[in-house]
């Protein structure tokens, strides 16, 4: 990445990464917080997140500006014009403020978003450069570890860029490991979770179609009335109601 603005300011803060005191002879490292920043998993991921907000942010605006574009010269066109209704031609310059309103705004958002996007990366990559630095200090012993930048001299000996890089990359990997072990214990609980959902569902009867229960309920009508048919004394037969008639017409 090249060297930017914020870079250079930070370079001219004279940063000291690591000091602490000790009565002993001094062990000085000098670290190149630029190599840090460019060369880190930590500073390439905080670069690649900044570059895709910066890309989102640049097409809205490039986008935007299109729009405007497009109508500004339709309404510098007269004979463009003299065909529009008044209606349409007031929509549509009604439509051009909206959207320069919209570009200003814009504008505005993606400054501010330049400021502190790069501001969060500078932390972040600090951040991860302050702890690796007090890890290696307790390490190897070294009482002071400064920002190459800060230094108007500093043999190449005392250079530790290296080390601290690897230092850095070796605290990035287990935190991505840590987070990618938290996530793979979650998802079996989410899991299971969503089998007791689809469970549960099974065990709720699904409601019967409206032909469905016009049949069940003439199933239970029918058994009813059967049930009260059954209930009541048995007709005489044929042949007894007979003789009954002639017994009667004898006397």
């Amino acid at each position: 990445m090249k060297k930017t603005a914020f870079v250079t300011a930070l370079v001219l803060a004279g940063l000291q990464l690591f000091a602490p005191l000790s009565a002993a002879e001094p062990k000085v490292g000098i670290v190149n917080f630029e190599n840090i920043f460019t060369e880190t998993q930590l500073g390439k991921q905080e670069q690649a997140s900044f570059e895709t907000m910066r890309k989102q942010f640049a097409s809205l605006l490039e986008d935007t500006n299109k729009q405007l574009k497009e109508i500004d010269d339709k309404l510098q066109d007269k004979d463009y014009l003299d065909g529009l209704s008044p209606e349409a031609e007031q929509e549509m310059r009604g439509k051009f403020a909206q959207l320069s309103e919209e570009m200003n705004r814009y504008n505005q958002q993606y400054y501010q978003f330049m400021q502190q996007g790069q501001n969060k990366m500078i932390q972040a990559v600090f951040g991860g450069l302050n702890q690796a630095a007090e890890k290696m200090a307790a390490a190897k012993g070294y009482t002071m570890i400064l920002n190459k930048q800060a230094c108007f001299y500093s043999a190449p000996t005392l250079d530790i860029t290296n080390d601290m890089i690897k230092e850095m990359d070796k605290s990035f990997d287990e935190e991505t490991k840590k987070q990618a072990a938290a996530a793979a214990a979650v998802a079996p609980a989410a899991e299971a979770k969503v089998e007791a959902k689809k469970e549960e569902a099974k065990t709720v009867a699904a409601p019967q179609a409206p032909a469905e229960v016009k049949k069940e309920e003439a199933k239970q009508a029918t058994a009813a009335a059967a049930k009260e048919e059954a209930k009541k004394p048995a007709a005489p037969k044929a042949e007894e109601k007979k003789n009954g008639t002639e017994a009667s017409k004898s006397r």
